[in-house]
């Protein structure tokens, strides 16, 4: 307690120190050409407690990194077609023991790269989005095309910078190693997307519909490796955007007085031949793909559908937000089938304090539950993060104080082997924005 005490008061001398402008350096160069540079940061000190992997008990222990660093650059062409490419280096300086989702351990979602892997080397500077967006019509028909995430599940579409909790909830990191299989879960696609607000009845529809070429289960003999994707969002007092985009937000500082309703849909057609996914039980696969020495089956899957609902509420400076999807599977043998599911729940509330910084006590649940034929395994996994929230100059410069409990029974994405337990965690962050 004593380490994260100190590094508490570290980070606020840091954030009182820094003086991060709200906007970031722009050039113009006619015609309606315009460059903008950015970058965020956010710096963690996490220290875990009681860590289990493999059946091996870890000290409890500090650490300090870079959980997520971008530096972008967008802007546009013509007055109707924008673009936006960004970088990442997350995980820079992270332990592989520290109590966060990684790929590299017994407790961990399998990913390739980014958000929730381990940057070993301190060495991974990779791109995270490369978009461009023409708007056919500046509310009802605007086209993006890209390496970009696709556009389903709230939690999933929102940048780790607005959420309320320390970190992403459950219903980020298992949808897209579902739809996408990576970490980042980004994918080359088309998007066309519109929004319509209405003065009069206060009523907005905000609708996305996108394909997408997935790499991961791409190949084979598999026939269709195309993602289709479908979000239709519903909004009724304030609306949750003014013009057309892909940035979500989350705590709008008492400026919003609305609600608003999506539901989300995406199907993939039949995926590649894989030897590599993990053995949930023995006892539901047919002997004919199993691989004894590999302890693997190799079997393609008929189809991979996600449906989904979620709500954002805002009034005044109380903040709702809940998220609950169906991750399902389908092969050609049906006792191969599963069906996970994946919620969470979230609030917050804003305080002025007398200098006009805001102090937002917050709190989230999570839960995942694994299907009896599962890849993920048949158990379940639950995450509680309750913390406050210094908002310094919103979320241009916010800090951070969590306390995160983590629990389930086997086996799950984070407990693979069933003798592992992520553990506990007190988190610390600054989070700068520029």
């Amino acid at each position: 307690m004593k380490k994260v005490l100190l590094t508490g008061i570290g980070l606020v001398a840091s954030a009182l120190i820094a003086t991060p402008s709200n906007a970031a350096p722009k050039f113009y160069f006619g015609e309606g050409k315009e460059l903008e540079i950015f970058f965020a940061n956010q710096l963690w000190g996490v220290y875990t407690m009681d860590r289990v992997e493999g059946g091996q008990k870890y000290d409890n222990r500090m650490d300090f990194f870079l959980r997520r660093s971008r530096l972008g650059f967008q802007g546009t062409i013509t007055e109707d077609l924008s673009w936006r490419v960004w970088f990442a280096y997350d995980n820079v300086g992270l332990d592989q023991h520290t109590a966060l989702a990684k790929s590299n351990n017994n407790v961990g979602l399998v990913s390739s790269n980014g958000s929730i892997a381990n940057n070993n080397q301190n060495q991974q500077f990779y791109i995270w989005d490369a978009m461009f967006t023409y708007a056919l019509h500046k509310n009802w028909a605007n086209i993006t095309v890209g390496y970009f995430r696709p556009q389903v599940g709230r939690e999933s579409i929102t940048a780790g910078f607005e959420v309320l909790s320390f970190e992403k909830a459950l219903t980020n990191f298992y949808l897209r190693q579902h739809l996408v299989g990576t970490g980042p879960g980004r994918e080359t696609g088309v998007n066309i997307g519109g929004l319509y607000n209405d003065e009069k009845t206060k009523l907005g529809l905000n609708y996305n519909f996108g394909v997408f070429n997935v790499d991961k289960f791409s190949g084979g003999t598999g026939g269709d490796n195309l993602l289709y994707t479908a979000r239709v969002a519903v909004s009724y007092g304030d609306p949750e955007m003014k013009k057309y985009g892909m940035g979500y937000k989350v705590n709008y500082f008492g400026k919003r007085n609305g609600i608003t309703f999506a539901v989300n849909y995406a199907y993939q057609g039949r995926g590649k031949d894989s030897n590599t996914f993990p053995l949930a039980d023995t006892t539901i696969w047919k002997l004919t793909y199993y691989d004894s020495s590999a302890k693997t089956v190799k079997v393609q899957f008929k189809n991979n559908q996600m449906l989904g609902f979620d709500i954002l509420a805002n009034y005044k400076d109380f903040t709702f937000n809940a998220e609950y999807d169906e991750l399902k599977r389908s092969f050609d043998v049906s006792s191969l089938d599963y069906k996970d599911k994946v919620w969470h729940v979230r609030g917050g509330y804003n305080f002025t304090l007398p200098n006009k910084t805001i102090l937002e006590p917050a709190i989230t649940y999570a839960e995942w539950q694994g299907d009896k034929a599962s890849l993920n395994g048949n158990g379940n996994f639950k995450t509680t993060d309750v913390g406050l929230n210094w908002y310094i100059k919103q979320n241009n410069m916010k800090l951070n104080l969590h306390y995160v409990k983590q629990s389930g029974s086997s086996k799950s994405a984070y407990n693979p082997n069933g003798n592992s337990k992520a553990g506990d965690y007190i988190g610390v962050g600054l989070q700068l924005i520029f």
